[in-house]
């Protein structure tokens, strides 16, 4: 199959899945909503603030520091997309759990194999679409919004102490892209795994597919602790669900009473732990990618000889 026709079948993943498209839409409209109502930029565009006097202090120091507010503004425009980062991880998770199970429920699956498309190039185009096409349009429709957030935001602080926070720098806006594109393509590797299980679970169940997916691991889970008193099946997934997020870190962490060059350093921290390149040196990232292509050529084959549900 030449690359033509794998990516036909990608965009009728997209045609037949519109949620993959809209909600991550649909979630930064509501954000970029949310942001004009919470500004009420609609009734004044300036904002009057009295600071106190470590505010005005870190503000000082922020205005006569560039590099500073241009690490304060990217990790500012890289937090925003959060949300639909991970609402469209929801919507995922549901449709590799239905991408083979649905044609098989529905019949379309006898259409499809009379069609000359082979069983590889189906469940490819299904993790493709999943791993590589919504992460870039997550990306794009977060660039988007925070482009559009960030203006609402500049006209509301434009001539208040708070002032620094509406200064575009495009430099740093430009790296910040690159850098969001990396920790996507990074994430869908380190979950690709997840993505895998969930394909082979989608081929194999014939009712409940959610329940396939998440109680034999529960089972497993749980018959360890109780025969060997262990936890490392729950570790393991553990660490596959939530180390992504401590390699791409968004948070600046500052105690309550901190000083305005504590904060300042916190900022430069965490600016630099923005990357989730740390990952390309883990083991368990490469021997997650073994076992998700175990669990994809399963599901090819398994797509074979599975047509009913």
């Amino acid at each position: 199959m030449n690359a033509k026709s794998f990516l036909t079948l990608v965009k009728r993943e997209t045609w037949e899945h519109r949620s993959l498209l809209w909600v991550p839409v649909v979630t930064a409209a509501l954000i970029v909503l949310a942001t004009i109502i919470s500004t009420n930029v609609a009734g004044s565009i300036r904002l009057d603030v009295d600071l106190d006097v470590e505010s005005a202090a870190f503000f000082g120091l922020l205005a006569a520091d560039q590099m500073a507010q241009a690490k304060l503004f990217s990790i500012w425009m890289g937090s925003i997309g959060l949300p639909v980062l991970v609402v469209t991880i929801i919507v995922l998770f549901f449709y590799l759990l239905d991408a083979l199970y649905i044609e098989r429920k529905d019949r379309s699956i006898l259409f499809w194999k009379s069609m000359p498309v082979s069983d590889s190039a189906t469940v490819l185009s299904k993790l493709f679409t999943a791993m590589v096409a919504v992460p870039v349009w997550v990306w794009a429709v977060s660039l988007v919004m925070g482009l559009l957030t960030f203006v609402i935001i500049a006209l509301k602080v434009s001539g208040s102490p708070i002032a620094p926070l509406g200064n575009f720098h495009l430099t740093a806006w430009l790296a910040l892209q690159l850098t969001l594109l990396q920790n996507l393509f990074l994430a869908s590797l380190w979950y690709a795994p997840i993505a895998g299980w969930l394909l082979l679970v989608s081929v194999w169940a014939k009712r409940a597919p959610f329940l396939w997916a998440v109680l034999p691991p529960a089972l497993v889970i749980l018959f360890e602790e109780i025969i060997f008193n262990t936890e490392y099946v729950a570790q393991l997934i553990g660490h596959r669900l939530i180390h992504y997020f401590e390699a791409a870190s968004l948070g600046i962490n500052v105690e309550t009473g901190a000083g305005p060059q504590v904060i300042l350093d916190s900022i430069a921290n965490t600016y630099n732990e923005m990357s989730a390149a740390s990952l390309l040196g883990e083991l368990h990232l490469y021997s997650g990618l073994a076992v998700a292509a175990i669990f994809v050529l399963l599901a090819i084959r398994l797509r074979r000889w599975r047509d009913d549900a």
